[in-house]
């Protein structure tokens, strides 16, 4: 019973860490709430209740990361809330359209279209959106990592 749990915690683990790619899948989230569940059903034998915080905190510098490093590099190079908006919206867009690519040019585009909007040159705009896609890519490297630390602590608790 708890090898079949240790490899099904890993499963849906394994798919939090894709979801740090792909917006629809939660990404570290699942990662906590599998070890949260993981913890319940074997009454916290192995994993620890401080071990847990450590990863609720973990979950949530993700989601914070994820929010902030678009954002600081979008107003770094004078982005707008349309441009932000612009992104949200051409990223949902996207994802829906065209998934993962989808997501990326979407992003791209949206942001380009809103600072269109305030009436920016395109030139501007594209700079803009440059900076937001690497925003994007910083958040996904940052949020991987940690999700990959989540999972090494989750291991060391229960495996090792």
């Amino acid at each position: 019973m708890n090898l079949i749990l240790i490899i099904i915690s890993l499963i849906l683990m394994f798919i939090g860490l894709i979801g740090t790619f792909l917006p629809a899948i939660p990404g570290p989230g699942l990662i906590f709430f599998t070890s949260l569940i993981y913890g319940i059903i074997t009454k916290f034998e192995k994993l620890s209740i401080t071990s847990l915080v450590i990863l609720l905190i973990l979950s949530i510098l993700t989601i914070v990361l994820d929010n902030v490093t678009s954002l600081i590099t979008t107003k770094k190079v004078g982005g707008s809330r349309y441009g932000i908006m612009g992104a949200i919206a051409g990223g949902i867009i996207g994802f829906l359209s065209l998934n993962f690519i989808g997501l990326i040019i979407g992003q791209f585009v949206g942001t380009i279209i809103g600072e269109l909007i305030i009436r920016r040159n395109f030139n501007d705009s594209f700079k803009i959106g440059v900076a937001g896609f690497i925003g994007y890519l910083i958040g996904v490297v940052l949020n991987s990592t940690i999700a990959v630390i989540m999972i090494v602590i989750f291991i060391f608790n229960v495996i090792i």
